[in-house]
């Protein structure tokens, strides 16, 4: 199972570039780090895994030019039959504050034997983009030019207050090479400083009526801390608890 925990999913795009120094109209962010504990949510009679606990570690830090982002997950998987498998997921990446450049790495270990790593870097020139990975193996792929960076995602979600449609674009995340999506988020409510969000991923271009996933997240406007977030699998759902959380001061720049 691929577990990519990953928070900055949902998105929508209001076509304003959102800078690190800037002043949000709808919510706080302040950098910090936070520890979630992850159990079996739902499980239907057809899914083939029968329980899941672990732990994810996620730091979101502001550097001097940019975001950067790690996550390191273990999450141990059991079947129907008892047998476990122990998944890891490691990941980093760098984001501009102009949100026109990225670079990411991510490496996925399964049993304690590393199953796959990608490392790449991604670029936004007027209307061209590209993303060029160095592995697995080097290649060049050119993405829209209107495509958005995770940062860039999360902040715009949590800025747009918008609760009678559903919003959509595309997003790249570089965990994998089914990293460009289309991306169908809404606010499903406002409770008092917290927001609850739903999105839908589908692999971008494929033409399919159902999407690879769904996340829901509930986060705190105040500093933009996820407290739970839903990996609904469809068969399955994976649910991430906050156990702790730690703020990290800005750099001196």
């Amino acid at each position: 199972m691929k577990t990519t925990i990953f928070i900055f999913f949902i998105l929508y795009f209001i076509n304003i570039n959102i800078y690190a120094n800037e002043e949000h109209t709808n919510f706080t962010f302040i950098p910090h780090e936070a520890i979630y504990n992850l159990n079996i949510g739902k499980v239907t009679n057809s899914s083939k895994v029968h329980n899941a606990i672990g732990q994810m570690h996620l730091s979101v830090r502001e550097v001097c030019n940019g975001w950067v982002v790690n996550q390191n997950t273990t999450i141990d998987i059991t079947d129907k039959n008892g047998s476990q498998v122990r998944n890891i997921f490691r990941y980093s990446s760098w984001e501009s504050k102009k949100h026109d450049t990225f670079r990411f790495t991510s490496k996925i270990v399964i049993n304690d034997k590393e199953l796959i790593s990608y490392e790449g870097k991604s670029k936004k020139i007027g209307n061209n983009a590209e993303v060029v990975y160095l592995k697995p193996e080097k290649k060049v792929i050119e993405i829209p030019a209107n495509t958005l960076y995770p940062i860039q995602h999360f902040f715009t979600i949590l800025e747009n207050n918008s609760t009678d449609k559903f919003n959509n674009n595309i997003v790249f995340t570089g965990e994998d090479d089914e990293s460009l999506n289309n991306v169908t988020t809404f606010v499903l409510d406002r409770i008092n400083n917290y927001k609850i969000l739903r999105s839908a991923n589908f692999l971008y271009g494929d033409i399919v009526s159902k999407p690879k996933n769904e996340i829901e997240i509930l986060v705190n406007l105040k500093n933009g801390i996820v407290h739970k977030v839903i990996f609904d699998y469809f068969d399955y759902q994976i649910i991430g608890s906050l156990k702790e959380q730690n703020f990290i001061e800005k750099p001196n720049c």
